[in-house]
């Protein structure tokens, strides 16, 4: 373990991860403490904040072409998390151009995992966030798709006004919200037929199926469907409004190509 060695950019603890890392090499399936402290180290609360996570993605592909369910599943999570980071300052633009083809090769390995049918439902989640992630949409990786209590507020693309979007136990609506009455002025929000989702929504909601989370395929037709706006009605799709003005803007020159990768 002596030979391995983190390219330094910007910030990272780089010289706090190989000892951490040689002990999960060791043992990949077994060790739980030492992937606890490489979370900490590489993707703080869950979220990579230093170049140090980037730096070891390839690592963490190896650990990952072993084959072994659990230290699969481990390092696929991990990477996921450290990717989903990827617009944070970090100062390691330079570095994730230089590891995309190991990002597009979890992003492969990620897909296949999805595929196996024998999930639990916390790894699923956590693979389904993560390849949101390695399909460039930080926003949908981190987003807690709250389908029980769910507000989203967003512009109405043609007013303007400030628009919440319920999508919930509370209904399924968009509304002005008044600061002493609430949501008013509420307009019914129209599902999505499912077989009109494309891009990224159409993944997401035939993969959410697939794993049996019939509560998220559902509210995936009501975040992707229409909303009216309550003062011009003008009518719009939530999730794409949404992600028009939340998802991190993908520059020409940035790291991130168009599409994830």
């Amino acid at each position: 373990m002596g030979e391995w060695r983190l390219p330094r950019y910007g910030r990272g603890p780089y010289d706090e991860v190989p000892p951490v890392l040689e002990r999960v090499l060791r043992s990949p399936s077994h060790d739980e403490e030492a992937w606890r402290e490489l979370w900490h180290l590489l993707a703080t609360e869950g979220l990579t904040v230093s170049a140090a996570g980037f730096a070891a993605l390839p690592h963490l592909r190896d650990i990952a072409r072993s084959g072994e369910t659990v230290a699969v599943d481990r390092a696929l999570d991990l990477a996921g998390a450290i990717v989903a980071g990827v617009h944070q300052d970090h100062g390691a633009d330079e570095l994730v151009r230089a590891v995309a083809p190991v990002i597009a090769e979890l992003k492969r390995m990620i897909t296949r995992r999805l595929g196996d049918g024998d999930l639990a439902p916390a790894t699923a989640m956590a693979l389904f966030r993560a390849r949101l992630a390695c399909a460039g949409s930080s926003l949908w990786s981190l987003t807690e798709f709250d389908f029980e209590d769910g507000f989203h507020t967003v512009d109405c693309p043609h007013c303007r006004l400030r628009v919440t979007i319920a999508i919930g136990d509370y209904g399924r609506y968009s509304a002005y919200r008044d600061w002493d009455h609430g949501d008013v002025r509420r307009r019914p929000l129209r599902r999505a037929d499912p077989g009109d989702l494309d891009g990224l929504a159409a993944w997401m909601h035939e993969t959410a199926r697939a794993l049996g989370f019939a509560e998220l395929a559902e509210g995936l037709t009501w975040l992707f469907g229409r909303a009216e706006c309550p003062d011009c009605a003008c009518t719009f799709v939530v999730g794409d409004q949404y992600a028009a003005e939340n998802e991190p803007h993908h520059a020409i020159d940035g790291p991130v190509p168009a599409g994830g990768w």
